[in-house]
């Protein structure tokens, strides 16, 4: 009889960082019922992935969930597969750390009474030279998607069957995720899965069909609980594979102890499908989306879909500055405290991926994601002696100036402003300056790549099937900046300009230092700036705008000095970005020498002290951004101006006073 093997696999998973009731929610929704129904069917076997941060949580508040996973471990029902502990992506942290986090679940699969040969690859990011960091720590398989191989020129027909891969002499099998059944399961019906299935069985023993994918399309997605569970999805689904004499259910060790790989195949640098869209540049990803569907509308897709590529994970680097910055933070603390176990914990822990990335899933745009990696990288640094220091941190070839004291890190960019990029506190482990700027994202504009199946009525959406329209309210909001957010911005602005003009970025820049570059002496614990620009009205008036930094162990003191030319009615500002995200601001202006924020959730109390009168113009800072939830108008954190008038000259001070 023809024959198809089966490998089903879900990965678990919530970022480090991640609110309590998220867990609490999609245990309830997801994890649990998944693992009791499984329970019900003692011949389905499922290789499964569960990530640190939810282990972890799992294991402090629902311990008899551990046990079950145990049993089922036990009756042969599970295959346990690894990944990074921490969910990082593999490629992006080096090679000692990737050693560490394998290690790390390894070692918690084994008190689940597995020892694991294989890796989820987290995001499904590949990278040659990931074959021999995996073989260091006994790693026989890896789990990727069909797209990796027709990257690499294989056809779909090809697809059926796991694979060598080799670099450096050391080789590993990869298995390929088949992308139709990613799509099937579990949104349409049970039918339609054992119809494909079964149009894929064959005289050959060895042709195998893998599904591994999200274990929340199993009851957190929309719609999805009521689909898998009280629709009766799930149960019908293990029915009927389990008594189709057509299907063979296996694990991943199961069939690479009975076959063996087809043959070598080389893997590009790659990711899955949808990613190849989302890590594009925003101007990028919006002409991607309309290749893609036209090659539908054309019935070439398919044909063709082999030479249609992307971009790759990494460019998020490039795509969002902040991701960079954060990202080689972690790396260059990495460098240093390897051989403190303490301190490189929490470096570990700052390598979870979600924070550095965005699409559907991801959460650059999510700040208590954010918030917990700039914690992790924070508390990691303080085990290090403080020490000011001139590099090129984010390796763009311009270089970046530290300060540290005892309590805090200060990271200023000459280049950009003259402004400080980074304010952490060691006491508080927040970095008061971990603000996004609002950005066009291509799917404002376009809406999402789809597949065929979205004018299917049966089953259930996927997310990617999800059509979106922007509020209207949202859109009266909405903004882009020009500049990157950051804490001593140097503004020029007319004195009957607007606080809503400002906010809504339909003001009038008058000066030219904002974004623009500042020379710099750095003497002790203090950095003095200037730049030499000008005020652009009818005529260009030479302007000059100095200041000298200073850490205290309270935070900083900066003072000013401001001169034009020759006269000029004009308001000099000076903005700072503070990451507040736990209490929602309003749009607002006063007028006063000092004023406190009180973000209890986030940053916690700060004062901001300045030695004139100023006007002051605080305003959010929101970004829209998609989820699995649809749009998300989020917080990024708030802006306050400080404004001064100015016609020749002024000198004041500003002192950041954490409370």
């Amino acid at each position: 009889m023809e024959k198809i093997n089966f490998i089903f696999g879900i990965h678990n998973h919530q970022p480090l960082g991640n609110f309590g009731w998220v867990f609490e929610e999609a245990y309830n929704r997801s994890y649990r019922p998944f693992m009791e129904i499984l329970e019900e069917f003692p011949q389905m076997k499922v290789n499964l992935h569960f990530s640190g941060p939810l282990l972890e949580w799992i294991e402090e508040n629902r311990p008899e969930y551990i046990d079950l996973l145990r049993s089922l471990v036990r009756r042969g029902q599970l295959e346990i597969v690894v990944a990074g502990f921490y969910e990082p992506v593999l490629a992006a942290i080096p090679k000692e750390d990737r050693i560490a986090q394998i290690e790390m679940l390894k070692e918690y699969a084994r008190k689940l009474g597995f020892e694991a040969k294989g890796v989820w690859l987290t995001e499904r990011v590949w990278q040659p030279e990931l074959v021999k960091s995996l073989k260091e720590v006994g790693i026989e398989y890896v789990v990727v998607d069909d797209y990796h191989f027709m990257s690499a020129g294989l056809s779909k027909e090809e697809l059926f069957w796991p694979y060598y891969t080799e670099d450096g002499g050391e080789v590993v099998t990869v298995f390929p995720i088949d992308e139709k059944l990613r799509y099937l399961i579990p949104f349409r019906p049970v039918e339609k899965v054992i119809e494909y299935l079964e149009g894929l069985a064959d005289n050959d023993p060895s042709k195998v069909a893998v599904f591994h994918d999200d274990g929340e399309k199993f009851g957190v997605w929309p719609g999805t609980h009521e689909w898998v569970y009280e629709k009766g999805w799930l149960r019908k689904f293990f029915d009927e594979i389990t008594s189709n004499e057509k299907i063979n259910l296996m694990t991943y060790t199961e069939y690479l102890g009975k076959f063996t790989p087809r043959g070598l195949v080389y893997l590009p640098i790659a990711s899955y499908f949808e990613m190849s869209e989302w890590s594009l540049p925003a101007k990028q990803a919006k002409l991607f989306v309309e290749f893609v569907e036209q090659l539908k509308e054309e019935g070439k897709f398919e044909k063709y879909r082999v030479f249609v590529r992307g971009g790759i994970w990494k460019n998020f680097f490039f795509k969002y500055p902040e991701s960079n910055f954060m990202h080689k933070r972690m790396l260059m603390i990495s460098k240093v405290v390897r051989e403190n176990p303490e301190a490189r914990h929490y470096i570990l822990k700052a390598q979870c991926n979600d924070a550095y990335w965005h699409g559907v899933f991801g959460g650059v745009y999510l700040p208590h994601l954010r918030r917990t990696v700039w914690e992790n990288i924070i508390k990691a640094q303080s085990y290090l002696n403080p020490e000011n220091k001139v590099l090129d941190i984010d390796f763009d070839g311009r270089k970046e100036i530290m300060l540290e004291n005892d309590n805090f890190i200060a990271t200023l960019k000459p280049h950009y402003g003259g402004s400080i990029f980074e304010l952490s506190s060691k006491k508080k482990a927040v970095n008061y300056n971990d603000v996004l700027p609002r950005r066009w994202e291509h799917y404002h504009e376009a809406p999402e790549a789809t597949t065929p199946e979205e004018k299917n009525k049966e089953g259930v959406a996927s997310i990617h099937e999800l059509g979106k329209a922007i509020p209207e309210e949202i859109k009266k909001e909405l903004a882009y900046d020009w500049q990157l957010r950051a804490i001593l911005q140097d503004h020029f602005i007319k004195p009957e300009e607007t606080l809503d003009n400002y906010r809504l970025v339909k003001y009038h820049e008058f000066g030219d230092f904002v974004n623009q570059p500042y020379e710099y002496i750095l003497k002790g614990n203090k950095v003095k700036l200037w730049r030499n620009g000008g005020i652009y009205g009818k005529e260009k008036i030479p302007a000059t705008v100095e200041k000298e930094i200073e850490l205290s162990e309270e935070g900083f003191v900066a003072h000013y000095r401001v001169s034009l030319e020759k006269p000029f009615k004009i308001l000099f500002g000076v903005e700072l970005n503070l990451a507040v995200h736990g209490v929602m601001e309003t749009p607002g202006n006063f007028e006063e020498k000092e004023f406190e924020v009180n973000d209890p959730y986030g940053v916690g109390r700060v004062k901001i002290e300045t030695d004139k009168q100023a006007k002051i113009w605080k305003f959010p800072i929101k970004t829209l951004s998609q989820s699995e939830a649809g749009w998300d108008f989020i917080q990024q954190g708030v802006s306050y101006t400080l404004l001064f008038p100015i016609e020749k000259e002024i000198k004041f001070k500003i002192k950041f006073k954490e409370l």
